[in-house]
């Protein structure tokens, strides 16, 4: 908390010493437009300037917190509404709890209503004016942002030149480091100068750049690139234009929230999940995920409580040492699952005292203020980019969108499932987060194959998913059609909320398909290991338990050609873009010799091996809810 408030640099206490002014202004010119001419009493005069000389400091603290100190509030071209809107509310939130219980509303409540709209104005002017203002400032000594340049060659002195030709930047160049330095070497160099970032010439290696931006940004430091890195293997949050020279800030750069917020407790309590349908898994990825991580943590010496939908329910009191409890809901597409994560919060609240919560599901973000003021730490785990599925309406995608906003303010502790999604909350909400992926058993493969199925080992390719647009289907039935080849197609799944796309896929599927629905437990096993390869179509999300548990089995998997699916499955797989790419991996699945299906096979085992374990995944979850590793 201490270090939330500590003013480090230059441009923190030039902010801070605006906004003292900020805060006064506010509460004379509030105090100016609610009495004018009217003459107030002595002692009521020195209330609203003990509460105005209040009000400024509470904005000071405000404005930390929320992000009007971050270096991007005084970078033009990047908004402040949001962080102005949040610490406006927020001291006037504070104000007007002040004056209803200790000062018995002896201030006027317009007064209150004008500081809060007069803070908010006047913030925003603030940092827009101190945007403008900035070269006026350097020939004062005061560079609003400060940077160190890496290497001393040709390719750096000729961007020192660039940067430092024209008079009156922004900006204070304050040293040239030596490019042979490590980025750890760079990180404490970096802290000693209390520099804003570090700039590279665009002849750098872009691996060591990559590594570097990560380096710095466990301490808060930007690293930009001038333009010209070729085969760029890093992803740009954005473009900074220092006096004109555009330079490439490189997603490294630390973002002001950071992904854990509140420390760990220990064990003593437990865990509850909350958010999916419950356990055993009988749906989808949330529920393995529960089921798995539960079963870890339980044979660590976790006590885990696991809530459970009724509608789903196949089991109730107790499960393999996890305590389950079957809550209510309204099965619906859109109350389904906020309405039994409401009953679910009621109920652990009332009934349980300092359990720590794992909370998916970034639909269940509006809960998140109700645990936190139950002091419960909450391990938020988002998932993907919800809001992207072709099922939800503009009321389902604000819904999602609203609870990416609130997940970023309101958990203990944010945590994502890949690198792509994670980029996307640093870039879009200036958050951090922790990745932790799914994970997976490593399955033998040739398991004996259900006989009421009718396919033989090696002899067909297996699809999972649920029946949704944006896991494509229809697209995979289609292909195998037009693929024409001898391998069956096993689509395993169905369309919970859409009659017609169950009609279409039913259709478009060839003669030797089986649709046999959802499958689980062994069956679901058997056919995993016993494919001769594994379809992923699925565009959204992060890291999709079906495909890594496809890749532990062993398989050969033909992936749509996405980040993030590209991250999960790695050079081996094989990449389709549409449905006559796919149709063309079928063809040459068919071809494949024995012996290099066995090849990939077993380098896609490894990868899943490597990456995606389950203890691997319960010891960091362990980490970020007790402290300790498993």
């Amino acid at each position: 908390m201490s270090a939330m408030f500590a003013l480090r640099r230059r441009t923190d206490i030039l902010l801070a010493v605006v906004d003292t002014g900020v805060g006064l202004l506010a509460g004379y010119i509030a105090y100016i437009l609610r009495f004018g001419a009217t003459a107030v009493p002595d002692y009521y005069v020195v209330r609203y300037e003990a509460m105005t000389v209040a009000l400024s400091f509470g904005w000071i603290i405000a404005g930390r917190a929320s992000g009007l100190y971050r270096r991007g509030s005084i970078r033009l071209g990047e908004s402040n509404v949001e962080p102005a809107v949040e610490s406006a509310l927020a001291v006037g939130l504070a104000i007007f709890i002040v004056n209803e219980i200790q000062l018995s509303a002896a201030l006027s409540r317009s007064w209150l209503a004008l500081v809060t709209l007069a803070l908010l104005l006047f913030g925003l002017a603030s940092r827009s004016l101190i945007r403008r203002s900035r070269r006026i400032l350097v020939p004062l000594g005061i560079g609003l942002e400060r940077y160190a340049l890496l290497g001393d060659d040709p390719a750096g002195r000729r961007l020192l030149a660039d940067l430092t030709r024209a008079p009156g930047a922004p900006f204070i160049v304050v040293d040239v480091l030596p490019a042979e330095l490590s980025p750890e070497e760079l990180l404490i160099r970096a802290r000693e100068l209390r520099v804003d970032g570090l700039i590279m010439p665009a002849d750098t290696d872009p691996r060591r750049a990559a590594r570097l931006a990560g380096t710095l940004s466990r301490a808060g430091i930007d690293l930009l690139i001038a333009p010209g890195l070729l085969g760029l293997e890093m992803r740009v949050a954005s473009v900074a234009m220092l006096h004109g020279i555009p330079l490439l800030r490189a997603t490294g750069l630390a973002p002001s929230r950071k992904a854990i917020r509140a420390a760990p407790r220990g064990a003593a309590r437990g865990v509850a999940i909350l958010g999916t349908r419950g356990i055993p898994a009988n749906y989808g990825g949330f529920e393995t995920f529960a089921e798995r991580l539960a079963l870890e943590l339980v044979a660590s010496g976790v006590s885990v409580t696991v809530y459970c939908r009724r509608h789903y329910a196949t089991v109730a009191g107790e499960w393999n040492g996890i305590r389950l409890v079957t809550l209510p809901t309204i099965p619906s597409k859109y109350l389904d699952t906020v309405v039994h994560t409401f009953l679910s919060v009621l109920h652990l609240v009332a009934r349980t005292r300092g359990q720590a919560v794992i909370l998916c599901n970034a639909a269940n973000a509006p809960l998140l203020p109700l645990l936190r003021l139950a002091r419960r730490r909450v391990v938020m785990n988002v998932d993907g980019l919800e809001w992207r599925r072709g099922k939800w309406g503009a009321v389902g995608r604000a819904w999602y969108r609203a609870g990416e906003w609130l997940s970023v303010r309101w958990a203990s502790v944010l945590v994502t499932d890949a690198e792509e999604v994670r980029t996307y909350y640093r870039v879009q909400h200036d958050s951090d987060s922790v990745m932790i992926p799914y994970g997976a058993d490593l399955l033998e493969r040739g398991l004996p194959l259900p006989p009421d199925l009718g396919v033989r080992r090696d002899r067909y390719a297996l699809y999972v998913s649920r029946w949704e647009p944006e896991n494509n289907p229809h697209l995979v039935a289609s292909a195998h059609t037009r693929a024409e080849v001898g391998s069956a197609l096993v689509m395993l799944g169905h369309a919970t909320y859409d009659a017609e796309l169950e009609r279409a896929v039913r259709a478009a599927a060839a003669p030797n398909a089986v649709l046999p629905g959802s499958v689980f437990g062994e069956r679901y096993r058997a056919l995993l290991s016993n494919a001769r390869c594994y379809i992923h179509a699925t565009e959204v999300g992060g890291t999709h338990p079906a495909l890594i548990e496809a890749m532990a089995a062993g398989n050969l998997c033909l992936v749509l050609d996405t980040p993030e699916n590209r991250e999960v499955a790695g050079p081996d797989a094989w990449y389709f873009a549409d449905e006559a790419g796919l149709a063309e991996l079928l063809r040459k699945v068919d071809r494949v010799s024995a012996a290099r299906l066995a090849t990939l096979r077993a380098r896609t085992r490894e990868r899943a091996a490597a990456n995606y374990s389950w203890a691997l995944v319960a010891a960091a979850y362990r980490a970020l809810i007790i402290g300790e590793s498993a």
